[in-house]
Protein backbone atom coordinates (compact mmCIF):
# COMPACT_ATOMS: atom_id res chain seq x y z
CA UNK A 1 0.00 0.00 0.00
CA UNK A 2 1.52 3.48 -0.54
CA UNK A 3 1.78 5.54 1.88
CA UNK A 4 -0.68 7.87 1.74
CA UNK A 5 -3.25 4.95 1.94
CA UNK A 6 -1.71 3.81 4.90
CA UNK A 7 -1.53 7.12 6.45
CA UNK A 8 -5.74 7.63 5.71
CA UNK A 9 -6.47 4.80 6.88
CA UNK A 10 -4.87 4.76 10.24
CA UNK A 11 -6.65 8.05 10.16
CA UNK A 12 -10.33 6.39 9.84
CA UNK A 13 -9.28 4.05 12.08
CA UNK A 14 -8.63 6.84 14.77
CA UNK A 15 -11.83 8.23 13.96
CA UNK A 16 -13.49 5.42 14.22
CA UNK A 17 -11.75 4.35 17.47
CA UNK A 18 -12.82 7.68 18.99
CA UNK A 19 -16.34 7.22 18.39
CA UNK A 20 -16.52 4.04 20.03
CA UNK A 21 -14.88 5.47 23.08
CA UNK A 22 -17.81 7.70 22.53
CA UNK A 23 -20.56 5.27 22.76
CA UNK A 24 -19.32 2.78 24.90
CA UNK A 25 -20.15 4.93 28.29
CA UNK A 26 -23.64 4.77 27.08
CA UNK A 27 -24.05 1.30 25.59
CA UNK A 28 -27.81 0.82 27.20
CA UNK A 29 -29.95 -0.34 24.28
CA UNK A 30 -29.82 -2.14 21.30
CA UNK A 31 -29.17 0.71 19.34
CA UNK A 32 -26.51 2.06 21.21
CA UNK A 33 -24.89 -2.17 21.04
CA UNK A 34 -25.31 -2.19 17.46
CA UNK A 35 -23.84 1.06 16.93
CA UNK A 36 -20.91 0.49 18.89
CA UNK A 37 -20.38 -3.16 17.18
CA UNK A 38 -20.29 -1.27 13.49
CA UNK A 39 -17.70 0.71 14.23
CA UNK A 40 -15.72 -2.87 15.74
CA UNK A 41 -16.66 -4.20 12.41
CA UNK A 42 -15.82 -0.84 10.35
CA UNK A 43 -12.18 -1.01 12.13
CA UNK A 44 -11.83 -4.95 10.78
CA UNK A 45 -12.53 -3.72 7.77
CA UNK A 46 -10.15 -0.63 7.50
CA UNK A 47 -7.39 -3.55 8.62
CA UNK A 48 -8.24 -5.97 5.69
CA UNK A 49 -5.96 -3.93 3.13
CA UNK A 50 -3.21 -3.90 5.70
CA UNK A 51 -3.29 -7.18 6.79
CA UNK A 52 -3.56 -8.05 3.39
CA UNK A 53 -0.39 -6.44 2.11
CA UNK A 54 1.40 -7.88 5.26
CA UNK A 55 0.85 -11.40 6.13
CA UNK A 56 -0.83 -14.40 3.97
CA UNK A 57 -2.19 -15.59 7.25
CA UNK A 58 -5.60 -16.80 6.33
CA UNK A 59 -7.46 -16.53 9.52
CA UNK A 60 -6.46 -12.84 10.37
CA UNK A 61 -7.48 -12.10 6.57
CA UNK A 62 -10.90 -14.59 7.17
CA UNK A 63 -11.48 -12.42 10.26
CA UNK A 64 -11.68 -8.80 8.84
CA UNK A 65 -13.52 -10.10 5.60
CA UNK A 66 -15.99 -11.17 8.61
CA UNK A 67 -16.21 -7.75 9.98
CA UNK A 68 -16.68 -6.37 6.27
CA UNK A 69 -19.46 -8.61 5.96
CA UNK A 70 -21.20 -7.32 9.26
CA UNK A 71 -20.95 -3.43 8.08
CA UNK A 72 -24.34 -3.69 5.83
CA UNK A 73 -26.35 -5.77 8.46
CA UNK A 74 -25.59 -3.74 11.15
CA UNK A 75 -26.18 -0.49 8.97
CA UNK A 76 -29.36 -1.68 8.08
CA UNK A 77 -30.20 -2.84 12.27
CA UNK A 78 -29.08 0.29 13.29
CA UNK A 79 -31.50 2.11 10.75
CA UNK A 80 -34.38 0.36 11.79
CA UNK A 81 -33.32 0.88 15.32
CA UNK A 82 -33.17 4.11 15.39
CA UNK A 83 -36.05 5.59 12.74
CA UNK A 84 -38.74 2.51 12.92
CA UNK A 85 -40.35 2.84 16.67
CA UNK A 86 -41.81 -0.33 16.15
CA UNK A 87 -39.13 -2.62 15.15
CA UNK A 88 -37.49 -5.02 17.41
CA UNK A 89 -35.05 -7.12 17.24
CA UNK A 90 -35.49 -10.85 17.14
CA UNK A 91 -35.25 -14.56 16.16
CA UNK A 92 -36.82 -13.57 12.60
CA UNK A 93 -36.04 -9.90 12.54
CA UNK A 94 -32.19 -11.51 12.76
CA UNK A 95 -32.68 -14.38 10.69
CA UNK A 96 -31.16 -13.22 7.17
CA UNK A 97 -28.83 -10.60 8.98
CA UNK A 98 -27.10 -13.88 10.72
CA UNK A 99 -27.00 -15.56 6.84
CA UNK A 100 -25.49 -13.01 5.73
CA UNK A 101 -22.70 -12.80 8.30
CA UNK A 102 -21.62 -16.53 8.87
CA UNK A 103 -22.78 -17.99 5.39
CA UNK A 104 -19.35 -16.38 3.72
CA UNK A 105 -17.36 -17.14 6.53
CA UNK A 106 -18.52 -20.55 6.86
CA UNK A 107 -17.89 -20.73 3.13
CA UNK A 108 -14.53 -19.53 3.00
CA UNK A 109 -13.24 -22.44 6.01
CA UNK A 110 -14.85 -25.00 4.09
CA UNK A 111 -13.19 -23.48 0.78
CA UNK A 112 -9.83 -23.25 2.54
CA UNK A 113 -10.12 -26.39 4.31
CA UNK A 114 -11.87 -28.62 1.92
CA UNK A 115 -11.58 -27.03 -1.68
CA UNK A 116 -15.34 -26.82 -1.36
CA UNK A 117 -15.30 -23.47 -3.99
CA UNK A 118 -15.46 -25.64 -6.97
CA UNK A 119 -19.44 -26.32 -6.62
CA UNK A 120 -21.90 -24.08 -8.53
CA UNK A 121 -23.97 -24.14 -5.55
CA UNK A 122 -21.89 -24.33 -3.05
CA UNK A 123 -20.64 -20.45 -4.38
CA UNK A 124 -24.04 -19.39 -5.09
CA UNK A 125 -25.54 -20.34 -1.73
CA UNK A 126 -22.11 -19.52 0.75
CA UNK A 127 -21.37 -16.30 -1.24
CA UNK A 128 -23.96 -14.84 -4.03
CA UNK A 129 -26.82 -15.08 -2.17
CA UNK A 130 -25.53 -13.37 1.02
CA UNK A 131 -24.11 -10.47 -1.31
CA UNK A 132 -27.63 -9.85 -2.99
CA UNK A 133 -29.04 -10.53 0.59
CA UNK A 134 -26.94 -7.24 1.40
CA UNK A 135 -28.10 -4.97 -1.31
CA UNK A 136 -31.67 -5.82 -0.02
CA UNK A 137 -30.85 -4.80 3.70
CA UNK A 138 -29.31 -1.13 2.25
CA UNK A 139 -32.27 -0.64 0.28
CA UNK A 140 -34.75 -1.50 2.80
CA UNK A 141 -32.69 0.82 5.35
CA UNK A 142 -32.46 3.38 3.45
CA UNK A 143 -36.41 3.10 2.42
CA UNK A 144 -36.70 3.36 6.26
CA UNK A 145 -35.13 6.48 6.48
CA UNK A 146 -37.34 8.31 4.27
CA UNK A 147 -40.41 6.35 4.45
CA UNK A 148 -41.53 7.93 7.20
CA UNK A 149 -39.81 11.35 7.58
CA UNK A 150 -43.18 13.24 7.16
CA UNK A 151 -44.32 11.98 10.31
CA UNK A 152 -41.53 12.09 12.40
CA UNK A 153 -42.29 14.01 15.38
CA UNK A 154 -38.57 14.22 16.56
CA UNK A 155 -36.80 17.07 15.13
CA UNK A 156 -33.32 15.45 15.98
CA UNK A 157 -33.82 12.28 14.72
CA UNK A 158 -35.81 14.40 11.17
CA UNK A 159 -32.36 16.18 10.57
CA UNK A 160 -30.39 12.97 10.93
CA UNK A 161 -32.85 11.35 9.20
CA UNK A 162 -32.48 13.52 6.28
CA UNK A 163 -28.65 13.00 4.85
CA UNK A 164 -26.66 11.85 7.60
CA UNK A 165 -27.57 7.71 7.44
CA UNK A 166 -28.70 8.10 4.26
CA UNK A 167 -25.40 9.39 2.98
CA UNK A 168 -23.95 6.68 5.03
CA UNK A 169 -25.53 3.72 2.84
CA UNK A 170 -25.11 5.59 -0.25
CA UNK A 171 -21.52 5.46 0.28
CA UNK A 172 -21.80 1.52 1.70
CA UNK A 173 -23.78 0.64 -1.62
CA UNK A 174 -21.61 2.19 -3.61
CA UNK A 175 -18.42 0.45 -2.15
CA UNK A 176 -19.97 -2.80 -2.02
CA UNK A 177 -20.97 -2.67 -5.51
CA UNK A 178 -17.74 -2.03 -6.50
CA UNK A 179 -16.34 -4.61 -4.51
CA UNK A 180 -18.88 -7.26 -4.94
CA UNK A 181 -19.42 -6.57 -8.67
CA UNK A 182 -16.32 -4.92 -10.12
CA UNK A 183 -13.33 -6.47 -8.87
CA UNK A 184 -12.86 -2.80 -6.28
CA UNK A 185 -13.66 -0.77 -9.20
CA UNK A 186 -11.88 0.89 -11.17
CA UNK A 187 -7.91 1.65 -10.53
CA UNK A 188 -8.78 5.71 -9.78
CA UNK A 189 -11.75 4.59 -7.05
CA UNK A 190 -9.35 2.13 -5.61
CA UNK A 191 -6.18 4.45 -5.35
CA UNK A 192 -8.68 7.37 -3.73
CA UNK A 193 -10.88 5.54 -1.71
CA UNK A 194 -8.70 5.10 1.48
CA UNK A 195 -8.04 9.08 0.83
CA UNK A 196 -12.23 9.07 0.61
CA UNK A 197 -12.95 7.34 3.41
CA UNK A 198 -11.12 9.07 5.43
CA UNK A 199 -12.94 12.63 4.30
CA UNK A 200 -15.77 11.25 4.50
CA UNK A 201 -15.53 9.80 8.44
CA UNK A 202 -14.35 13.20 9.30
CA UNK A 203 -17.33 15.09 8.06
CA UNK A 204 -19.55 12.42 9.85
CA UNK A 205 -18.26 12.20 12.45
CA UNK A 206 -17.94 15.57 13.22
CA UNK A 207 -21.68 15.48 12.61
CA UNK A 208 -22.55 13.04 14.59
CA UNK A 209 -21.63 14.57 17.43
CA UNK A 210 -24.46 16.69 17.20
CA UNK A 211 -26.54 13.68 17.46
CA UNK A 212 -24.27 11.98 20.57
CA UNK A 213 -27.40 12.10 22.96
CA UNK A 214 -30.47 11.31 23.32
CA UNK A 215 -30.27 9.70 19.83
CA UNK A 216 -27.69 6.84 19.45
CA UNK A 217 -26.79 6.45 23.21
CA UNK A 218 -29.43 7.64 25.18
CA UNK A 219 -32.55 9.28 25.88
CA UNK A 220 -32.07 12.84 27.14
CA UNK A 221 -33.66 13.27 30.57
CA UNK A 222 -35.67 16.54 29.76
CA UNK A 223 -36.94 18.17 26.61
CA UNK A 224 -37.63 21.84 26.93
CA UNK A 225 -41.11 22.96 26.11
CA UNK A 226 -41.40 25.56 24.02
CA UNK A 227 -41.76 28.82 25.50
CA UNK A 228 -41.41 32.74 24.73
CA UNK A 229 -37.12 31.93 24.98
CA UNK A 230 -36.96 29.17 23.16
CA UNK A 231 -39.02 30.09 19.78
CA UNK A 232 -36.64 31.03 17.13
CA UNK A 233 -37.23 34.82 16.46
CA UNK A 234 -37.00 34.61 12.94
CA UNK A 235 -40.12 32.63 13.03
CA UNK A 236 -43.36 34.66 12.72
CA UNK A 237 -46.22 33.70 15.61
CA UNK A 238 -49.39 32.59 14.91
CA UNK A 239 -52.00 35.17 14.35
CA UNK A 240 -54.31 35.96 16.78
CA UNK A 241 -52.60 33.61 19.18
CA UNK A 242 -51.53 34.19 22.58
CA UNK A 243 -48.01 35.04 23.89
CA UNK A 244 -45.78 32.10 22.99
CA UNK A 245 -45.23 31.45 27.38
CA UNK A 246 -48.62 31.26 27.71
CA UNK A 247 -50.21 29.28 24.62
CA UNK A 248 -48.70 26.30 25.16
CA UNK A 249 -51.79 24.25 27.24
CA UNK A 250 -53.76 26.67 25.30
CA UNK A 251 -52.44 24.59 21.95
CA UNK A 252 -52.89 21.42 23.51
CA UNK A 253 -56.57 22.00 24.44
CA UNK A 254 -56.96 23.45 21.11
CA UNK A 255 -55.76 20.34 19.46
CA UNK A 256 -57.77 17.73 21.69
CA UNK A 257 -60.80 20.11 21.09
CA UNK A 258 -59.88 19.61 17.45
CA UNK A 259 -59.19 15.89 17.24
CA UNK A 260 -62.04 14.77 19.71
CA UNK A 261 -64.78 17.21 18.21
CA UNK A 262 -64.18 17.48 14.66
CA UNK A 263 -62.43 13.83 14.40
CA UNK A 264 -59.99 14.94 12.07
CA UNK A 265 -57.88 11.46 12.56
CA UNK A 266 -60.76 10.40 10.23
CA UNK A 267 -59.53 12.26 7.04
CA UNK A 268 -58.19 10.01 5.15
CA UNK A 269 -54.54 11.26 4.21
CA UNK A 270 -54.25 13.82 6.43
CA UNK A 271 -50.91 14.87 7.15
CA UNK A 272 -49.33 17.15 10.25
CA UNK A 273 -48.89 19.86 7.83
CA UNK A 274 -52.71 19.99 7.14
CA UNK A 275 -53.22 19.33 10.89
CA UNK A 276 -50.94 23.00 11.29
CA UNK A 277 -52.72 25.04 8.67
CA UNK A 278 -55.97 23.64 10.05
CA UNK A 279 -54.65 25.10 13.89
CA UNK A 280 -53.28 28.14 12.38
CA UNK A 281 -50.02 27.15 13.73
CA UNK A 282 -46.75 26.70 12.63
CA UNK A 283 -45.63 22.82 11.87
CA UNK A 284 -42.52 22.96 13.99
CA UNK A 285 -44.29 23.91 16.62
CA UNK A 286 -46.91 21.55 16.17
CA UNK A 287 -44.49 18.70 16.35
CA UNK A 288 -43.13 19.99 19.35
CA UNK A 289 -46.15 19.95 21.44
CA UNK A 290 -47.15 16.66 20.00
CA UNK A 291 -43.83 15.05 20.81
CA UNK A 292 -42.96 16.45 24.04
CA UNK A 293 -46.25 17.46 25.42
CA UNK A 294 -47.94 14.09 24.34
CA UNK A 295 -44.92 11.77 24.39
CA UNK A 296 -45.79 10.72 20.31
CA UNK A 297 -42.81 10.26 18.62
CA UNK A 298 -44.54 9.82 15.07
CA UNK A 299 -47.69 11.52 14.09
CA UNK A 300 -49.17 8.32 12.23
CA UNK A 301 -49.01 7.18 15.97
CA UNK A 302 -50.72 10.43 17.13
CA UNK A 303 -53.65 9.92 15.07
CA UNK A 304 -53.82 5.93 15.71
CA UNK A 305 -54.28 6.44 19.30
CA UNK A 306 -57.71 8.37 18.64
CA UNK A 307 -58.24 6.02 15.89
CA UNK A 308 -58.02 3.01 18.29
CA UNK A 309 -59.72 5.06 21.27
CA UNK A 310 -62.90 5.45 18.66
CA UNK A 311 -62.59 1.52 17.94
CA UNK A 312 -62.60 0.04 21.10
CA UNK A 313 -65.73 2.11 21.97
CA UNK A 314 -67.67 1.00 18.52
CA UNK A 315 -66.70 -2.76 18.97
CA UNK A 316 -68.40 -2.76 22.51
CA UNK A 317 -71.19 -0.45 21.74
CA UNK A 318 -74.51 -2.44 21.41
CA UNK A 319 -75.91 0.12 18.54
CA UNK A 320 -72.40 -1.36 16.48
CA UNK A 321 -72.99 -4.88 17.40
CA UNK A 322 -73.60 -6.67 14.15
CA UNK A 323 -71.14 -4.16 12.07
CA UNK A 324 -68.50 -5.63 10.57
CA UNK A 325 -64.93 -4.98 11.90
CA UNK A 326 -63.63 -3.58 8.63
CA UNK A 327 -66.51 -1.23 8.70
CA UNK A 328 -65.54 0.34 12.21
CA UNK A 329 -61.38 0.03 10.81
CA UNK A 330 -62.43 2.45 7.51
CA UNK A 331 -64.91 4.70 9.45
CA UNK A 332 -62.06 5.37 12.02
CA UNK A 333 -59.82 6.61 9.14
CA UNK A 334 -57.64 2.79 8.69
CA UNK A 335 -56.55 2.55 5.45
CA UNK A 336 -57.05 -1.15 5.15
CA UNK A 337 -58.21 -3.84 7.81
CA UNK A 338 -54.49 -5.37 8.10
CA UNK A 339 -53.14 -1.67 9.52
CA UNK A 340 -55.44 -1.49 11.68
CA UNK A 341 -55.46 -4.77 13.24
CA UNK A 342 -51.47 -4.39 13.51
CA UNK A 343 -52.12 -1.16 15.26
CA UNK A 344 -54.91 -2.27 17.12
CA UNK A 345 -53.18 -5.63 18.59
CA UNK A 346 -49.98 -3.39 19.42
CA UNK A 347 -51.88 -0.88 21.83
CA UNK A 348 -54.27 -3.84 23.06
CA UNK A 349 -52.11 -7.08 22.69
CA UNK A 350 -55.32 -8.75 20.91
CA UNK A 351 -56.92 -8.74 17.85
CA UNK A 352 -60.28 -6.27 17.59
CA UNK A 353 -62.42 -9.64 17.72
CA UNK A 354 -60.68 -10.88 20.62
CA UNK A 355 -61.60 -7.28 21.86
CA UNK A 356 -65.28 -7.29 20.99
CA UNK A 357 -65.58 -10.61 22.55
CA UNK A 358 -64.01 -10.23 25.54
CA UNK A 359 -66.26 -7.45 26.49
CA UNK A 360 -69.00 -8.32 24.66
CA UNK A 361 -71.52 -8.52 28.16
CA UNK A 362 -71.13 -5.07 28.29
CA UNK A 363 -74.47 -3.00 27.31
CA UNK A 364 -72.39 0.47 27.43
CA UNK A 365 -69.90 1.73 25.58
CA UNK A 366 -66.62 2.41 27.60
CA UNK A 367 -63.62 5.01 26.77
CA UNK A 368 -60.72 2.44 25.47
CA UNK A 369 -58.40 5.64 26.40
CA UNK A 370 -57.03 3.45 29.49
CA UNK A 371 -55.99 0.79 27.10
CA UNK A 372 -54.08 2.85 24.73
CA UNK A 373 -52.63 5.35 26.76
Amino acid sequence: MPDYQIAATFFSLSLAMMTLLQVLPGVKDCRAVCFAVLQVSLMGYLLQPVVESRTENFWLIWLCVVFRSMIPTLFWMVCLLLFDDNFRLNRKTLAIPLFIIFSPAIGRVGAYLFGLDTSFIFNWLMFRLPQWLEFILIAHALITVVRSMRDDLVESRRELRAWLLGSVGFYIAVVVTMEQFFNGGPPVFKLAQPVLLAIFLFAFYGRLLKFRSGLLFSEPESETLPTAETIPTDQPSPPDSEPPAESVNIWIDKLKGMMETQKLYRQEGITISDLAELMDIQEYRLRQLINQQMGYRNFNDFLNGYRIQESCCRLISVQDAQLPVLTIALDAGFRSLSAFNRAFKERTEMTPSQYRKEHSFQTEPVSGHELIS
